[in-house]
This record gives structure tokens, C-alpha cells and sequence, in this order.
């Protein structure tokens, strides 16, 4: 198993300026103040203004760490640190959670123990240690950094190991309960759309472009992690969605890219690192203005999108930003994108609509997340079943319909009674949608 070099950067956030002004100002002398992050798998991870961010190891606008300490080496998967920190981002450390000192204090903390468990429990079978545990305690730090009781905090505490243990049974527990989604993971020959891709751009791409199209190479036919992907790389995917000089088959070959990279379980790390422009949902938001194979790729990327609970969650993002005059969110743009395809007359979107709008309703979330579009998607449900839909996308749309019937108890059965068809109007098309049929009435009378 490879073994992954796990270090603490820290960086004093006053330039120098802290030790030199402090015996004036307060009377003691205050070597700096600092700020950590963690460096594993060749990328620099960190609490910043948006939350948990990452990026080349030293290129932060800090410039060069004051200070580099080894903590150990770490056989943990890449892919299973990247769900971890997935995890850490979408509850403990959202952006607006709780204060940045504490939470940069309590990142540090529990980030630093993941890569170190399994070397403990080594240490624990055997009676030598082998591992260096190079605690932060070690530097003279100011008192600001400590906890607020004064006494030193053990690293990893033993709070962090309890809350990091009940977070992993949590995830499982997600993982095994939840439906499995309807994704299309043989559609695409990734070499094929690669290699045409290269063939379209070859000559038009500035210097920083060809890097970000090598690193792409590497993520999805080196079997490289998202870490290979740098901090330009999404630079390069606005400048092929929206550069209107470019044929519009770049753009088609990229979303396919984009549709198999949202089959592995680190794409998240690439989604977070858009949540300033939202260059990729911007686009989406757009599908009705783009062509049909543009939205062909662009649903079969959503679609996609749902393999993994990180990023059908950050699908699920209620968080709104300004675009074009409106408000907008993840939410409502993946709502959109769903019932447009559903709707279109174009049969392969009919069946993207349809998978999109089946992963939506089977998502385990609260009902509060359903209120703003269950009556959008009932609606064109309702619509889409006038158009007598084969089996299996009546049955999608029959379960999502059940779904939400059963959310949102109120508002869907009088939709379903006032706009029709009647779900009844379908029973005998097969036994499974028989039973969705049954459920769904029982809704309404």
C-alpha cells in the first residue's frame, strides 16, 4: 500500500509584524499569528473565507509557510480522505458554520488525526513507535492560538475521534440505505472524446490552457485524483462552455468528459473550488438556449452527477446567487435542467428528464428541500404523462410522483386531482407501477 508524506504548513498571517510590534503595543512579545493547513496528496487543504478550500501546496496568497512540520506518512486512499473532507465541508465546516479561529483550529485538529489513525494503531501493536507525532504544541505559539481554557489540547482529542467516528457511521449508514441511482456510466469512450476534443482546440489555447487540458489527461485516462487538476482548471472549462468562437462540439466533448468525471467519488473537490463564479451551474441554468447536443451532455453530466452523495448533494444546494437579473441555486438550476429534458420532444432528453427527476424524489433529504420545486416537477410530470411514456420512464416518473406525494402531502394530491391525468389511467402497464399507482391514490382519496 503507497504510503502519502502528511505535513502541517504554518504561516504567520502579520508578515513578521506581530513579534516586532507586540512588546510595544501590549507588552509581551507575540511571535505571530498563525495560520495551518494540512499538505497530503500534493495539495494544500485549509479553511479559508469560502470554507474548505485546497490548492498547490505554498501558492496561497500567503506566499511561502514560516514553518513546514512532517507529521508521518498516511496509506489512506486518496478517494477516501477526498469523501471525508466532502463530509467535513457539507456539515461541520460550512462557510457560515462558526467562527474561522475555531474552525481553523478544530480543521487542523481533525484532519491531521485522519491521516494519523492508522499509524496509531500500528503503534499500539507494536511495542516501538515508528511515527514521529510532531504536535503543533511543539512551537511557541501565541496564547491566542491555544484553547480559550488555556490547558493544551491533545492532538487528535479525543472529542474529534468520537465525532469523526459517529460522522463515518453516518455516511455508511447513507450509503447502504439509499437507492441506487440511475446513471449512464457506459455511454461515453472518454479516450474517444478525449483525443477529438484535443483535435478541435490543438492551436487555439494559451499556454495555462494547455496545462489545464495535460492535467485533465491525467484525471481521467492517467487514473490521477482531482489533485492533479490545478487552480486554472476551471478558467479552462468557462473558456470552452463559453467561448462562442469555438465550434459548438468543444463544448459537447468537454460536458461528456465532465458526465464520466462525475462518476468518481473526487469530483466534489472540482465542484467546490466553483462555488465563487459557478461557472459550470451558470451554464446549466441555460439549457434551453443551447443546442440539443449541448443538452444532451449537459443531462447526461447531471444525470451523473448523482453516483456520488457528495456531489447529488452539492446538486441539492439551496445557497442563491445572482445571475441575469435572479436569484438562482444549485437546486433550481438542477430542477430546471430536469424538467426541460423531460419535456422536450427529443426522446433521448425524455429519458435523461426522467432519470434526473427518479434520483431528485429518492434523494433522502428533508421535506423543506422539496417545497420550493415539488409543484414544478409534479407539474410537468403531470404533462409528460399525457405524452403516454414507455414502461420504465412511467415508472421513474410514477416513483419521483409517489415521492413527492408523499413530502408534500398537501399541495401534490390536489395538483394531481385538479390537473390529471389520473395515475389510475395507467394501471395494468406492469406490476411495479401497479404499486406505485396504489400508493399514490391512497394520497389522494
Amino acid at each position: 500500500m503507497e504510503n502519502h508524506k502528511v505535513e502541517v504548513y504554518i504561516y504567520d498571517l502579520s508578515g513578521g509584524l506581530a513579534s516586532q510590534l507586540s512588546p510595544m503595543l501590549i507588552g509581551k512579545r507575540i511571535d505571530g499569528i498563525w495560520h495551518t493547513s494540512i499538505v497530503v496528496y500534493n495539495r494544500e487543504y485549509f479553511f479559508g473565507s469560502g470554507g474548505v478550500e485546497s490548492c498547490n501546496p505554498g501558492s496561497t496568497a500567503l506566499g511561502h509557510p514560516k514553518e513546514v512540520k512532517h507529521l508521518g506518512d498516511t496509506q489512506v486512499p486518496y478517494s477516501v480522505f477526498i469523501e471525508y473532507l466532502a463530509g467535513l465541508s457539507r456539515s461541520s465546516y460550512k462557510y457560515n458554520s462558526f467562527l474561522l479561529e475555531e474552525r481553523r483550529k478544530t480543521l487542523k485538529e481533525k484532519l491531521a488525526k485522519k491521516e494519523r489513525k492508522r499509524e496509531k494503531k500500528r503503534r499500539k501493536i507494536l511495542a516501538a513507535g515508528g511515527v514521529v507525532p510532531a504536535d503543533l504544541e511543539d512551537l511557541t505559539m501565541a496564547d491566542t492560538e491555544a484553547p480559550l481554557n488555556g490547558a493544551p489540547e491533545a492532538l487528535p482529542s479525543e472529542q474529534a475521534l468520537a465525532l469523526e467516528e459517529e460522522e463515518r457511521r453516518e455516511d455508511e449508514e447513507k450509503k447502504k440505505s439509499r437507492e441506487p441511482p440511475i446513471v449512464y456510466k457506459d455511454f461515453v469512450n472518454v479516450k474517444e472524446e478525449f483525443d477529438s476534443l484535443i483535435g478541435l482546440i490543438d492551436g487555439k489555447l494559451t499556454a495555462e490552457e494547455q496545462k489545464s487540458t495535460e492535467e485533465l489527461q491525467q484525471y481521467m485516462l492517467g487514473d490521477e485524483g482531482s489533485w492533479a487538476l490545478g487552480d486554472g482548471f476551471l478558467d479552462f472549462i468557462n473558456r470552452l462552455l463559453n467561448d462562442k468562437q469555438l465550434p459548438v462540439e468543444v463544448r459537447v466533448k468537454i460536458l461528456n468528459i465532465l458526465a464520466m468525471a462525475a462518476l468518481k467519488d473526487d469530483i466534489i473537490l472540482v465542484l467546490h473550488t466553483d462555488r465563487k463564479d459557478h461557472i459550470l451551474m451558470n451554464y446549466a441554468y441555460e439549457i434551453d438556449r443551447l443546442s440539443r447536443e449541448e443538452q444532451e451532455a449537459l443531462s447526461l453530466f447531471v444525470a451523473n452527477m448523482f453516483e456520488n452523495l457528495s456531489s447529488s448533494e452539492w446538486l441539492l444546494y439551496i445557497s442563491e446567487w445572482p445571475f441575469n437579473n435572479q436569484q438562482i441555486s444549485n437546486i433550481r438550476v438542477t430542477t430546471k435542467v430536469a424538467v426541460h429534458c423531460l419535456l422536450a420532444e427529443n426522446t433521448v432528453l425524455q429519458d435523461r428528464g426522467a432519470a434526473i427527476i427518479h434520483n431528485l424524489a429518492t434523494k433522502e433529504v428533508k421535506s423543506v428541500v422539496f417545497d420550493d420545486i415539488a409543484v414544478e416537477v409534479t407539474m410537468a410530470l403531470l404533462q409528460y404523462f399525457n405524452q403516454k411514456p414507455p414502461e420504465e420512464q412511467l415508472f421513474r416518473c410514477m416513483k419521483a410522483l409517489a415521492r413527492f406525494a408523499e413530502v408534500s402531502r398537501q399541495e401534490v394530491p390536489q395538483l394531481i386531482q385538479m390537473i390529471g391525468p389520473d395515475p389510475k389511467t395507467f394501471k395494468g402497464t406492469s406490476d411495479r407501477i401497479d404499486q406505485l399507482i396504489d400508493q399514490i391514490s391512497a394520497r389522494i382519496h
